[in-house]
This record gives C-alpha cells, structure tokens and sequence, in this order.
C-alpha cells in the first residue's frame, strides 16, 4: 500500500514537471554573427552622428543608434537569435518591413528594413529559424537589417545582450 502511494506521488510530479518543462521559454541565443551569416557591421550600437537617429541629449552629437546594423547583399536570410513568438510590421518612415520577437513579457528583438518576412503574425519561432530576407525597406541608407533588444520597452546594447548567459 505505501509503495502504491509513493508511486502514485512521484508519478504525479513526473507529470507536473513535464508540463512545467513544455511551457519553458527556449533560452537559446545566437551570437551575433548568426543572425546574418557573412554581415558586416555598418553601424554599432550606442551615440551616433548620423542625424538621421532618433535625438538622446546624453550623446555629444545628440543622436543614438538603438540598434545594430548587420549589412550584407539583398534577399541574404536573417535568423532570429532567439525563440520567442513574431510579429510581422510595416513602417514606411522608419523600420521599414519588420519582424519582432516577442522573446518573454519583458523581451523583444526587433529585425528592421526586410525585403521579405518568412514568418506570419502569432507564429512561434525558435533560435536560428530563418525570420525573413535582408533589404533597404522604409528609411535605410542600403542594404541591411536593422538588429535591436528592448527590455522592458528600453534599447539595450544586442551584442552584449546576446553574448549574456540566460
């Protein structure tokens, strides 16, 4: 009878832990020489004299880049450096074609000037699922993908955000 019970009970928590385990977000992240595979850097993250940026009075020519600009030919894949759930955008002044990745309630990575998405809005994605092409949509100077982390609605440095353990 006792060993009954204590099957019972560790099969219960077997199958709470199981259904804990499937629900977990995947906390696997590209580097980011993975997002576009052969990209140049074109532009880094952080206070910028392109006046094109949005306005940060902190930096000394009062623009910031929120992101980086991973450069390589037209139509070359992106992939997303993180699993999460997409969103599929379109701004003509600004971002162009975009997809964003939802990573968790406080997380989103942001893929900005596409030529093509491969995703749909609400689709689930995991790390280094192909996301949409690179291109020059909405205001881009040329080719490239705009790459940006917001956490908790406020640009972060992606380099240094993808090289964090999660």
């Amino acid at each position: 009878m006792v060993f009954l019970r204590i099957a019972g009970i560790a099969s219960a928590g077997l199958l709470v832990w199981a259904a804990a385990a499937s629900r977990m977000v995947d906390e696997a992240r590209l580097p980011l020489s993975g997002v576009v595979r052969g990209a140049v850097v074109t532009q880094p993250y952080g206070c910028t004299t392109l006046a094109l940026e949005p306005y940060d009075p902190l930096c000394p020519a009062r623009h910031v880049h929120t992101g980086i600009d991973l450069s390589a030919r037209a139509g070359t894949a992106v992939h997303t450096a993180t699993g999460g759930i997409a969103q599929v955008g379109y701004d003509p002044l600004g971002a162009g074609l975009y997809v964003v990745v939802a990573v968790d309630r406080h997380t989103r990575v942001l893929y900005c000037h596409l030529l093509h998405a491969d995703v749909a809005g609400g689709e689930q994605v995991r790390a280094g699922q192909v996301i949409g092409e690179l291109g020059a949509s909405g205001l881009a100077t040329g080719p490239h993908v705009h790459l940006e982390v917001q956490v908790d609605g406020r640009a972060v440095d992606p380099a240094a955000w993808l090289a964090a353990v999660p």
